[in-house]
């Protein structure tokens, strides 16, 4: 779906897409921008906030259970689909920058933060914020215009053909 996207992105004349496409997934989010990220070549840059690693079905909080539920039909697809929330075998395959910013204070139960896509991914980087809570919408300021940075940084330097200083 993202790569339709970036398709359509490549065709608009007043977009210059050389520099690839940057991507930013905020929560389940997160997980599909390391998905994409992991397959898609087009996108030179990633930032997961708050995403999941991997989700543990027995250790969720009922309302993300009843959430995932109602979206997949029935509690056998929401259960087979957290199952497949799980970064393990793809975050190594994440060649470009990956910047994952977690919450310090985000704990939500069953879910592994993504900080090992950070360090399993080739050119990943943890970015804590210490009193952040998930999606760190307390914490925007503290976040969010240096990710904006980061990505300019990021694009620029993958159309220069280079890795920028961190």
């Amino acid at each position: 779906m993202v790569g339709r996207a970036v398709d359509a992105l490549e065709t608009h004349p007043d977009l210059d897409t050389a520099a690839g496409v940057g991507l930013i997934g905020l929560s389940l989010g997160g997980y599909y921008a390391a998905l994409t990220a992991a397959h898609e070549p087009r996108i030179r840059a990633a930032a997961l906030i708050s995403g999941p690693y991997r989700l543990d079905w027995a250790e969720l909080p009922p309302f993300v259970t009843e959430t995932l539920t109602v979206r997949s039909g029935s509690p056998a697809a929401a259960r087979e689909f957290a199952q497949r929330v799980d970064l393990s075998d793809l975050a190594a395959r994440i060649t470009c920058p990956l910047r994952v910013v977690e919450g310090g204070t985000d704990i939500t139960p069953g879910v592994v933060n993504a900080e090992a896509a950070a360090r399993e991914s080739a050119r990943g980087e943890l970015v804590v914020v210490p009193h952040g809570d998930h999606l760190l919408c307390n914490a925007t300021s503290d976040w969010l215009p240096s990710t904006a940075d980061w990505f300019a940084q990021r694009l620029v330097s993958e159309q220069a053909g280079h890795t920028p200083a961190s």
